[in-house]
């Protein structure tokens, strides 16, 4: 039997406020068969307060403390930017370098997935039932969708939107006016089938869906709609996935899986082989508390929504042909 690891972390923290509010911090690393995973930065600014001294200054005036984020779920890359749907604050918010613009009240109620397309931004609405079409500037242009049953992951591959309908069980493959050209599974526990699915990825070919209540991740061949292969299951050890929330493939074809439940990001190769897993529950920089959505950047950069935590981590992989 081939060894697993789970590389919990030891991590010294020297965070620094920037002119915007941006904590830095030490990069703390884990090596996984020659891939090292490095905590780059933890985003957890505030929209008011840039500095120590005007936190300090308004702490004594008595105003309160507005987070950026208070319970972030769905991130995307768009390009450099980073987008964070935020259910809890109702809100979709940009993060491109120092500048933090965030969509306008009534644009989404209940944000959850988010996802960068052909066609704009877009949105699932878990609360209304629906898929929201955002501009680059985060106001909404459109509905793709609506009706749906608590839609959440979101993902897209050249002009089709991939749209997790989580209490349908099902998978809804869209064109950008919202035309369902595909229905993929339905409730159940075999090949194809989901229970409560809720994240989702496409890389090639391949369709990758986090069947939450299922305890596994399935790999859909999109030619076929045929399940090619299916890991996971419950359980408390590492690698386990008694609560997948987000799920993303880097550009070696490896599996990164958030578990809410256990605080973790474990890693698998392409054909399920658990490799390692990241993380333990706290607050200090590179521990989980109810990870969410996870999200690759062109550059190798990591966003993962630390959502009960407040706040999205940045990781980047380093020597990533290692880990096969």
């Amino acid at each position: 039997m081939k060894r697993r690891r789970c590389l919990a972390i030891a991590v010294i923290w020297a965070a620094t406020l920037g002119p915007a509010g941006l904590a830095a911090a030490e990069r703390p690393g884990w090596t996984a068969r020659g891939a090292r995973i490095e905590l780059e930065r933890v985003i957890s600014t505030r929209h008011d307060l840039a500095t120590r001294r005007d936190a300090v200054i308004a702490w004594l005036m008595g105003k309160e403390d507005e987070p950026l984020f208070r319970r972030p779920y769905g991130v995307a890359w768009d390009g450099s930017d980073l987008l964070v749907a935020d259910p809890a604050a109702h809100r979709v918010t940009r993060v491109a370098g120092t500048t933090i613009r965030s969509s306008r009240e009534g644009a989404v109620e209940d944000p959850v997935g988010v996802a960068v397309c052909n066609a704009g931004i877009f949105v699932t609405d878990a609360r209304a039932g629906a898929v929201a079409v955002l501009n680059h500037n985060l106001q909404r242009t459109r509905w793709l969708a609506s009706n749906l049953s608590r839609p959440t992951g979101i993902a897209c591959s050249g002009d089709d939107i991939f749209v997790v309908e989580t209490a349908a069980h099902r998978v809804l493959v869209m064109d950008s006016r919202g035309a369902v050209k595909r229905i993929i599974g339905g409730r159940g526990e075999g090949a194809g089938e989901f229970n409560y699915p809720t994240s989702i990825a496409v890389a090639g070919q391949f369709l990758f869906v986090g069947d939450t209540l299922n305890f596994r991740v399935q790999r859909i061949d999109l030619l076929t709609g045929a399940q090619v292969i299916a890991f996971g299951t419950n359980g408390d050890a590492a690698g386990n996935m008694p609560r997948i929330k987000g799920i993303a493939v880097d550009a070696q074809h490896h599996i990164w899986i958030t578990d809410a439940h256990l605080d973790q990001i474990a890693i698998y190769t392409a054909e399920g082989e658990f490799l390692v897993a990241i993380g333990r529950t706290g607050f200090a920089p590179g521990e989980l508390s109810f990870p969410a959505g996870i999200a690759f950047a062109e550059d190798g950069r990591i966003a993962v929504a630390d959502s009960l935590n407040g706040r999205v981590q940045i990781f980047r992989l380093l020597g990533a042909g290692g880990m096969e």
